[in-house]
């Protein structure tokens, strides 16, 4: 290693990124290959920038820390320029517990030569080469050339020229990873010599991000050259990587306390090959209600599937953010009785990041005749399946007015003075908003506040509290068991971000939540 590039990177970094300080990162080199000059530095980079942040960085080049127990305690792992051009780097029991580590919403990071990991078992190459986007293979010599920043919105990419020329080796990939990831970085293939066949034919991303298999992937494929790491420009770059992996890229955070239900459409997705969701989990671990899962029967379920939702991924309206797309379908949690107290006086507040579709026209026959009941079309909603209903609801009537309400089982629940709908505004079907609905504490009367896309509430009404009230099911995507009257109640769109709070939140934490989603899911008012 040349030490005296070490003290450069001492200099790195005058100001931090307001960041969690408390994140973990496993900075991982374990390999089985070529080994680069610049490995040294590559390790001092995440050692430095966890010393400049606060985040406990555990750095290893040995392959059997990749396991379980040790990811179970990591936010962020980064493959930090480590090959493997030779042979396998991984047991299978290491490959499950990448996989499962993704898949449970954990952060990935790759540099450079974490590209070039070749030799791994077949089903697990592929999934690890849809990972990183594609499969590095082949460059010309190390040169100058010029990068083209193409989206500066992005925390790792926002203090970059729009410029930016830059010593390295150039890589070509297997395949053009455009389409599957959002790029931030292209390379300029006019500026830097090599035969038309190591380059990619005009169009050759180099740097970028994907929402994947449930959780978050970095990639950049600069980190060649030991010189690269003293550059503030690629410091700034790889900390902005580790930062939006960990999914603490946001500007302003919601309150945690009280927050009960997470369902988030870029983590904790498990779908199958055809993209239909099998399971949507809940990202608060402690709560009762865990998993949201598809009925595989019912009156309308002809065959297995045909009532579930599926995943949309990388969505440009709202900065490439996956969604579940429903219709007429539900995912329902069973846990009978986790959300029971939300109506007996605790209170509550709910927010959705979703899309309407135009309420589709049914034809299913049911117990309550042919087709839809009129001006209901639910993407949330628990209501006892029998008796008096009890619960909580959002909404749509079928020209895309929203609406909320709960149902206190004092009274059999259509609508009344004891069931209050309130009634807000009519969507568009073109656009994404933020709606939410807030219930007060107490054991008398509440007011329930309906809320879009800003925190002054459209609409509100009182509702009586019945203490001995008895919530069913939580459903997500229609308000009741598709054991039932299946499709007759049910939302036609997309969600892409599901709160609940147990609380009533006050109103500064309800403008900082409704501002934290805005930011994030880039929704104006």
């Amino acid at each position: 290693m040349k030490n005296l590039l070490l003290p450069v990177l001492l200099v790195l970094f005058a100001q931090a990124l307001p960041i969690n300080a408390q994140m973990r990162i496993l900075n991982f080199q374990g390999d089985n290959g070529y080994e680069h000059d610049s490995k040294d530095e590559a390790n001092f980079l995440i050692e430095s920038l966890g010393t400049k942040n606060g985040w406990e960085v555990v750095s290893t080049h040995d392959r059997s820390d990749l396991n379980a127990k040790m990811l179970s305690t990591m936010d962020v792992v980064v493959f930090n320029n480590n090959c493997g051009t030779e042979g396998a780097i991984f047991s299978r029991s290491q490959q499950r517990a990448l996989q499962n580590f993704i898949r449970q919403g954990g952060g990935f990071v790759g540099v450079h030569c974490a590209g070039a990991i070749w030799n791994e078992e077949v089903e697990f190459q592929k999934w690890y080469e849809q990972l990183i986007g594609t499969r590095l293979v082949g460059h010309p010599e190390v040169q100058k050339a010029t990068l083209t920043i193409e989206n500066k919105d992005h925390i790792g990419t926002k203090h970059l020229p729009n410029k930016w020329q830059v010593k390295d080796e150039w890589h070509y990939f297997s395949s053009n990873p455009r389409g599957s990831v959002n790029v931030l970085i292209s390379l300029e293939e006019d500026s830097y010599h090599a035969e038309a066949n190591l380059k990619m034919g005009g169009d050759h991303p180099f740097t970028w991000y994907q929402y994947f298999d449930g959780g978050r992937s970095f990639f950049t494929s600069l980190g060649h050259t030991e010189e690269i790491y003293s550059d503030s420009n690629f410091q700034k770059l790889i900390e902005g990587g580790i930062v939006w992996a960990s999914g603490n890229d946001s500007k302003e955070n919601f309150s945690a306390h009280g927050l009960i239900l997470d369902l988030d459409a870029d983590s904790l997705v498990i779908t199958n090959k055809k993209q239909e969701v099998l399971r949507w989990t809940n990202k608060i671990s402690t709560f009762p209600a865990k998993h949201f899962e598809p009925n595989d029967y019912g009156v309308r379920l002809t065959k297995p599937g045909s009532g579930r939702p599926r995943i949309k991924k990388n969505v440009p309206q709202i900065n490439n953010h996956n969604v579940v797309v429903f219709r007429e379908d539900e995912l329902i949690n069973k846990k009978e009785d986790a959300f029971d107290y939300l109506i007996k006086g605790s209170g509550y507040t709910w927010f959705a990041v979703l899309r309407p579709y135009n309420t589709q026209n049914s034809n299913i026959k049911t117990e309550f005749g042919q087709g839809r009941l009129k001006d209901v079309n639910s993407f949330l909603g628990n209501l006892k399946n029998g008796g008096n209903y009890e619960g909580i609801w959002g909404s749509l009537e079928d020209n895309l007015t929203i609406w909320c309400g709960s149902r206190n089982g004092i009274s059999f629940g259509r609508f009344d003075n004891n069931n209050p709908k309130v009634r807000g505004i009519r969507l568009n079907p073109d656009s994404y908003y933020i709606v939410a609905a807030r219930m007060g504490a107490g054991v008398d009367t509440v007011d329930i506040e309906l809320f879009v896309n800003e925190a002054e509430a459209i609409a509100q009404k009182p509702i009586p509290i019945n203490s001995y009230s008895n919530s069913s099911k939580l459903a997500i995507g229609t308000e009741r068991d598709a054991t039932n009257h299946p499709g007759a109640e049910s939302f036609d769109g997309e969600i892409a971000r599901l709160l609940i709070y147990e609380r009533p939140l006050n109103d500064a934490e309800l403008r900082r939540t409704i501002s934290y989603l805005s930011a994030t899911y880039d929704i104006k008012e």
